[in-house]
């Protein structure tokens, strides 16, 4: 079977799926290795204590299995009293571990058979990280029922112990084997993006209203300083100080989760003590040092603004959820406008749900003091609201903020590609209108207005320049005809005063004169019409030259 759970797809798993040795080794590591080392621990803690308190190691067994149902949250009944209020931190401790643990077999499990993790091996682990807690779990149990005869303890519900000690390790199993599967199940189901981009916003909403919370925990402690000096020198000797000082470092995963349901706008309830933004009412408390961090009221006027926080967490979440969205549709994912909101809704609600977990695991009974912790359903419900409703309206801010700057952007590419294209075509035009003039515009002579081009004519741009050169031929022919002319006038003055005695030789010469002028402006325009029919452009010399042979 191929699986599409593991990092790599390139090798196909054998047939044969039966537990090879190095696959049980693997296995049986995962099983017994946070067992062992629990127990372990344990055992070296209690007989540490028995030995320090010069008391009998008669009922180290049962001490030893109480302790292992206490560090997974297994209500206890010592001398008639319940306690189910339990420290968290240990038991976050073993989670931790135990998710280690099994991601270390997933790796182990593909690198030995070289193929992807596929359902079989996620479904052994499993059974591996199961079955060492519960076999221990099964023996304290029978210790304890052993022990309920010589000592003050009662034996817990079985079937609720082994829940407890099975919802815990699958919740480790999740963690550990999800880490190393998430992105091949994403894209199998192919989940949408806004799912998958809710998981990081919603481990900083619970981490934010956790730190907040844990600040205004270590904020209350400083306040009430004498009260935390106070119950420390109740210890008497310095093994009762440490002792109080390790209990409430074990219980200060619980106070804090509390403080995070207060500023939440939820309700603490310990014993006759009721605690909130709004209210606060005194009352007896154990004598645990770090319960000094609980106010003896009354509320102060200005703890409401304190709702201030849940309200900025919502808005970084929105803050946070548009930016990925934003950045994953520039990448060229395919979100939409509303995936920002999607993103928020999940983020709020995985939220939610896990502060309403952690809020009810981390209250219980607690003997005389009754019901122990804060409104659990009410925490997850209103940490939900506050970071949803506040998340989805920053985002939709934000996404139609980018949008209308996205959009004004382009309006003022357009503008910008617009005049550019304008500015291109009339550039174009003037060259064109250059280059037009350049080859319609005639030199004109001095004191003469140039002839007008007419648009379109390109044809009679050549007519008008033959007949300006035949113009300008015409004319010099011409003026040589009226220079010799001007010469044949002078000659007929100069015979006048020689010979006058020949005025009538003078007169005819004068009519010969006058008909050689004729002779020459004809043979001129002749000259003429047969150099515009030959040749436009012959030289004026050659011109002027049958001019005088046409004079002679």
């Amino acid at each position: 079977m191929t699986s599409t759970l593991g990092r790599s797809t390139r090798h196909v798993p054998t047939d044969d799926d039966s537990l090879d040795p190095e696959r049980f080794r693997i296995l049986l590591g995962t099983a017994a290795r946070v067992p062992a080392v629990t127990l372990a621990v344990v055992a070296t803690i209690v007989v540490t204590t028995m030995v320090v308190a010069n008391s009998d190691l008669t009922g180290i067994y049962a001490a030893i299995a109480g302790t292992w149902l206490a560090l997974h949250q297994v209500t206890l009944t010592i001398d008639g009293t319940s306690l189910g209020v339990l420290p968290l931190l240990p038991t976050a401790v073993l989670v931790g571990q135990a998710a280690r643990g099994c991601a270390s077999a997933a790796d182990a499990l593909v690198e030995n058979s070289g193929y992807a993790l596929d359902r079989q091996d996620v479904s052994r682990i499993t059974v591996a990280v199961l079955a060492g807690p519960l076999l221990v779990t099964a023996a304290s149990l029978i210790v304890l029922q052993d022990a309920a005869s010589v000592l003050p303890v009662k034996p817990p519900n079985a079937a609720a112990a082994l829940a407890w000690v099975t919802g815990i390790y699958l919740v480790a199993a999740l963690i550990g084997i999800g880490s190393r599967v998430w992105k091949p199940l994403v894209r199998y189901y192919s989940a949408p993006d806004w799912l998958v981009l809710a998981f990081r916003p919603a481990l900083r909403v619970l981490l934010g209203m956790f730190a907040l919370g844990g600040v205004v925990v270590v904020a209350g402690l400083l306040w009430s300083w004498n009260v935390v000096g106070d119950l420390l020198a109740r210890g008497d000797n310095w093994t009762g100080v440490l002792g109080l000082t390790v209990m409430s470092i074990l219980y200060l995963p619980n106070v804090i989760i509390g403080a995070a349901a207060v500023l939440a706008g939820s309700t603490v309830r310990f014993g006759d003590i009721h605690l909130s933004l709004f209210e606060a009412t005194g009352g007896d408390l154990p004598a645990l040092p770090v319960l000094a961090a609980v106010p003896s009221g009354p509320a102060a006027a200005f703890w409401p603004v304190l709702l201030a926080v849940p309200a900025t967490i919502g808005a970084l979440l929105g803050r946070f959820a548009a930016q990925r969205t934003l950045q994953a549709k520039a990448d060229g994912a395919p979100v939409g406008s509303a995936d920002a909101s999607w993103t928020v809704l999940a983020a709020a609600a995985g939220a939610g749900l896990v502060t309403a977990l952690a809020t009810w695991v981390a209250g219980g009974p607690l003997g005389v003091f009754g019901t122990v912790g804060a409104n659990w359903w009410l925490a997850g419900i209103l940490v939900f609201a506050w970071s949803g409703l506040l998340g989805i309206i920053t985002a939709q801010l934000l996404v139609w903020r980018e949008g209308r700057l996205a959009a004004a952007a382009l309006r003022a590419d357009t503008e910008v590609a617009e005049e550019t294209s304008e500015d291109a075509a009339d550039a174009a035009e003037a060259d064109d209108t250059a280059d037009a003039g350049a080859d319609g515009e005639l030199e004109a002579p001095e004191g003469e207005t140039p002839a007008l081009k007419t648009p379109g004519a390109e044809g009679a741009d050549a007519d008008d320049e033959e007949e300006s050169s035949i113009e300008d031929t015409t004319a010099a022919e011409r003026e040589v005809a009226e220079v010799d002319g001007d010469e044949a006038d002078e000659a007929d003055e100069v015979d006048e005063v020689d010979e006058d005695e020949a005025a009538e030789d003078d007169a005819e010469s004068l009519e010969e004169d006058a008909d050689a002028d004729d002779v020459i402006d004809a043979e001129v325009v002749e000259v003429a019409d047969e150099d515009d029919a030959e040749d436009d452009d012959e030289p004026d010399e050659e011109v002027a030259n049958k001019a005088e042979k046409g004079a002679d």
